[in-house]
C-alpha cells in the first residue's frame, strides 16, 4: 500500500501545516499532493476530501489522517495527522501567549481581518476545484443544489441533510441506467508493439 516513504510523508505535511492558511488548508494539500508532486490523483483527493467533511472532527486533520493512510499505511495516518497538528499547536501556544500578555496591538487585529478576505479566497480556490472533478452530470449537480438550499437558505440542520443527500445519491445511482462499456479501438498492423 505505501506510495510514499514517512519520512517524504512527514516533511510535506509538516510543510503543508506550517504554510497553509485557515479554511484554505485544504487547497494546500491538493496542490502539494495532486499538482505539485502526483502522490495521488484528483479523483483520490476528492474521495479522502469528502471523507474528511463528514466525519465528526476537524476536516484538516481528518483529511491529514485519510491521505496520509493512503499514502503509507497506519503509520501514514498517524504520522500524517502529526506532522500536520504539532508544528501549528506548537507555534500557536507561542503566539498566544505573546498575544495575552499585551505583545500585540491594535494592528493585530486589523491583519486577522485583512488576512480572513484571503482565506476566503482559498477555500473559494478549494471549493471550485473539487467542484469541477466531483459534479460531473445532472444528478450530482442536482444533489449540491438541494444541499446548498437546505443548509443554506433553509437552514436545515447539516446532519439530517447530509444523511438524507447520502440516501438521494445512492437511489439515485441505482436508478441510473448502467453505462456499456467503451468499444476498443481497431488496433492496426503499425501500432502493435
Amino acid at each position: 500500500m505505501r506510495r510514499v516513504s514517512l519520512l517524504r510523508l512527514i516533511a510535506v505535511f509538516t510543510w503543508t501545516g506550517l504554510s497553509s492558511l485557515g479554511g484554505g488548508r485544504s487547497a494546500y494539500f491538493h496542490d502539494a499532493l495532486v499538482r505539485r508532486r502526483g502522490f495521488i490523483r484528483h479523483d483520490e483527493f476528492v474521495q479522502d476530501f469528502t471523507l474528511s467533511q463528514v466525519l465528526p472532527g476537524p476536516n484538516f486533520s481528518n483529511l491529514a489522517v485519510a491521505l496520509g493512510y493512503r499514502l503509507a499505511g497506519i503509520a501514514g495516518g498517524v504520522w500524517g495527522l502529526l506532522a500536520i497538528v504539532l508544528p501549528g499547536a506548537v507555534i500557536l501556544v507561542g503566539v498566544a501567549r505573546l498575544y495575552l500578555h499585551g505583545a500585540f496591538g491594535g494592528s493585530a487585529t486589523l491583519l486577522l481581518r485583512s488576512l480572513s478576505a484571503a482565506v476566503v479566497g482559498l477555500v473559494l480556490v478549494t471549493t471550485l476545484s473539487i467542484m469541477r472533478g466531483s459534479l460531473r452530470g445532472g444528478r450530482g449537480v442536482l444533489v449540491a443544489a438541494i444541499t446548498f438550499l437546505a443548509v443554506g437558505p433553509l437552514r436545515l440542520p447539516t446532519v439530517g441533510v447530509v444523511l438524507a443527500m447520502a440516501a438521494l445519491s445512492l437511489v439515485l445511482h441505482w436508478a441510473a441506467p448502467a453505462r456499456p462499456a467503451p468499444a476498443a479501438e481497431p488496433v492496426g498492423p503499425d501500432e502493435i508493439c
